[in-house]
């Protein structure tokens, strides 16, 4: 018996509609149905539509060491934990 599975959208999934989808895309082409949203774009996306600055900021260094394991902890990288606690402080400064 095949599995089945429901997507967030409802749709029943099944194995055989996952063994075409990817004959398709291993023929480099997109399944029955599906379109491309836009051009693809190679790379890391921006951080932001605006442009992006950098900020030097000195600390101690078991500070440091406490932002990196915590970024770590968190499955990000120092620069996005940074990025993300100056933007809750920011939130909360109003």
């Amino acid at each position: 018996m095949s599995r089945k599975w429901i997507a967030a959208n409802g749709q029943e999934i099944t194995e055989e509609m996952i063994d075409r989808w990817c004959s398709s895309y291993e023929r480099g082409e997109f399944p029955e149905g599906e379109h491309s949203a836009g051009a693809v774009v190679h790379g890391r996306p921006p951080l932001s539509t605006e442009g992006t600055a950098t900020i030097s900021v000195k600390v101690p260094i078991g500070m440091k060491r406490a932002v990196e394991q915590k970024a770590k902890s968190a499955g990000m990288s120092t620069s996005a934990y940074a990025r993300a606690a100056l933007a809750d402080k920011l939130l909360d400064a109003g």
